[in-house]
């Protein structure tokens, strides 16, 4: 939820690069209206492609100006003549990938971003918002602290304070509900496919977990 816009003003002759492995799948990017360099993200988070598959993007200016250290055999022009003593690199970021591609997570990654692109990622912004909003609204009407940030910094992620974040965890895992242990409580994930049932259900429990153990 960082302002790549604000970032992007102020970068002067450094190279902006950013990991959106956390943004990529729930809000828009748009790498050349902030002016980003390099970008990189995972494919198993909201994007929903599961494991074994991100992207890169580089900035054709900067695929021109530094040439790659390493490079495979489909990195050339010609590859099926199987020459290392000549070739010519291709001009696309594809020279920079090795060995054979992993086709099942690839194949996986490109229907979870056609998918999304179908949904319109404002449309999925906008989901995931409200979803949010209505999560932290009702933790703080069970009396549950909400430690993540509101406003423009809002996400599709809550961080609530629970007593002994594993066993919280582990309670809810027993009644079919996935959240993420972390050391001030636990991060709960809402995404467009998720519905206000399903939030209700999890602060219910939460409430329920708060009444036996804490």
């Amino acid at each position: 939820r960082q302002d790549l816009d604000a970032f992007g003003a102020v970068k002067d002759g450094r190279h902006l690069v950013v990991s959106v492995s956390q943004s990529a799948g729930a809000f828009p990017i748009d790498v050349r209206r902030s002016g980003v360099d390099g970008l990189a993200s995972a494919g198993h988070k909201w994007l929903g492609a599961g494991y074994g598959a991100g992207f890169v993007f580089i900035r054709s200016g900067l695929l021109r100006e530094r040439p790659p250290r390493t490079i495979g055999w489909m990195s050339v022009e010609n590859p099926f003549a199987f020459d290392n003593r000549e070739y010519t690199l291709v001009r696309a970021n594809r020279r920079t990938e090795l060995g054979c591609p992993a086709f099942p997570a690839i194949f996986a990654l490109g229907a979870a971003v056609d998918y999304a692109l179908a949904l319109g990622l404002e449309e999925i912004e906008a989901r995931v918002l409200r979803l949010n909003t209505y999560l932290t609204d009702a933790l703080e009407r069970a009396g549950i602290p909400v430690l993540s940030p509101g406003g423009t910094h809002r996400s599709a992620e809550t961080l609530c304070a629970v007593a002994d974040p594993p066993r919280a965890a582990a309670f809810l895992r027993g009644l079919g509900i996935e959240v993420t242990t972390k050391p001030e409580g636990l991060r709960i994930s809402t995404h467009y496919y998720n519905a206000e049932p399903d939030v209700d259900t999890c602060v219910a429990a939460l409430r329920d977990y708060r009444l036996r153990f804490a």
